[in-house]
């Protein structure tokens, strides 16, 4: 049974809401704080395709770009996109995207597409934070960038991956359609 434009449109802007709350689950580190934002993005790749993903994360950036509290800490407007966590924030559009088409690379739920999805995701989300950072931070090296920007927080991505993965597979399981 094909998804009515009126539900899409209802899980994408839940799935902002929970980027929106995930980004506010904030612990402060440094340039960047730890947050929960990786576990949303997460869960709009994979439940998701490619091209409502993206939409929603971009939803997401547009709407904190030009003020609304939607980035870590309450932050918005662009200032924060031109900032040390920047890199991160488009990195999430690059991340769902590459997270929603390595996930549905077969038919139903898959464990190790998932899995393997949100670990390549978030990968490019840390990349392109580490070269803001280097940039803006004036970093010796990429190395020196990661290891302010992402060493910290890695040891957090294994929870936040099969969090997602287990809600992923739950939806699933109950049906949930995909669009």
């Amino acid at each position: 049974m094909p998804v009515s434009n009126v539900r899409k449109l209802a899980m994408m802007a839940m799935l902002v809401a929970l980027l929106v709350v995930c980004s506010q689950i904030a612990v402060p580190v440094g340039s960047v704080p730890i947050t929960a934002q990786t576990l949303a993005v997460m869960l709009i790749g994979l439940l998701l395709s490619p091209k409502y993903a993206v939409a929603t994360v971009l939803v997401w950036v547009l709407a904190g770009g030009i003020g609304l509290p939607f980035f870590a800490n309450f932050k918005s407007g662009f200032g924060v996109l031109l900032g040390p966590t920047g890199g991160y924030i488009y990195g999430f559009v690059i991340s769902a995207l590459l997270i929603s088409l390595l996930a549905k690379g077969g038919k139903g739920f898959s464990w190790p597409r998932s899995i393997i999805a949100c670990v390549v995701g978030t990968a490019f989300a840390y990349l392109f934070g580490a070269i803001q950072l280097k940039m803006l931070l004036e970093l010796p090296s990429f190395t020196a960038a990661f290891v302010a920007g992402g060493v910290p927080y890695v040891f957090f991505e294994p929870i936040k991956i099969a969090l997602a993965a287990i809600v992923a597979k739950v939806a699933d399981a109950r049906g949930l359609p995909r669009f």
